[in-house]
């Protein structure tokens, strides 16, 4: 689904899989080791991370990657926005720590997750229900996710499935929403424009801007 790079050591790199977890890299993408071990033991010592849609297995939820980041404020760490939540592992994924992102918001399904480029210690998150739900917000924090403030003002009628940051103006962002609806703002979250795809466009998965 994702893929994100050490800050300080390139050939390091972290990929996330919807059905598989997460792998390491530290020879460039030759070969690669799972990094998904602990995920499974949360899912066992936690039963509020345990989860079974498609599987035979109750740690399918932690499983369920979707995106992945790391930050040069906190380079040895790596993120990862999954089904149940948001984790982190601060030791090249051999043990991993919920960020219970759910002490801040009601939606805790994770979709994406992506770091500023102008300001390392600031994190946007697509929280929702679920993959198919009709609720979601983005939240942000501003202390590499110690904290999160919901950062959006707009009412989506679907899961929040991508945020997009602005390369080298901060105030531009924007968020998709999987039935066909866009939103964006110019000033840093004070207001929101809707731009809706044509009619008929459904299922966004993905969304930049330049």
């Amino acid at each position: 689904m994702r893929f994100a790079p050490h800050p300080r050591r390139p050939n390091e790199i972290y990929a996330v899989l919807e059905v598989s977890g997460v792998m390491r890299s530290t020879d460039g993408g030759e070969s690669w080791s799972d990094c998904s071990a602990d995920l499974l033991r949360l899912a066992e010592a936690e039963p509020r991370l345990r989860s079974k849609l498609v599987s035979d297995t109750e740690a399918e939820g932690m499983l369920d990657g979707h995106a992945v980041c790391t930050s040069a404020a906190d380079p040895d760490s790596v993120i990862i926005a999954v089904r149940m939540g948001l984790f982190r592992s601060k030791d090249e994924g051999k043990t991993w720590e919920d960020m219970r992102v759910d002490r801040f918001s009601p939606f805790t399904y994770g979709r994406d997750i992506k770091v500023s480029p102008q300001n390392p210690s600031t994190i946007y998150a697509c929280l929702s229900v679920a993959a198919a739900s009709k609720d979601g917000a983005l939240y942000r924090s501003q202390d590499i996710g110690k904290t999160w403030q919901r950062f959006d003002r707009v009412k989506p009628h679907g899961t929040l499935m991508s945020v997009s940051l602005h390369h080298s103006d901060a105030k531009q962002v924007y968020v998709a929403a999987r039935y066909g609806e866009v939103f964006g703002t110019l000033d840093g979250g004070e207001s929101w424009r809707e731009t809706p795809l044509p009619q008929g466009v459904q299922h966004i998965y993905a969304l930049a801007c330049g």
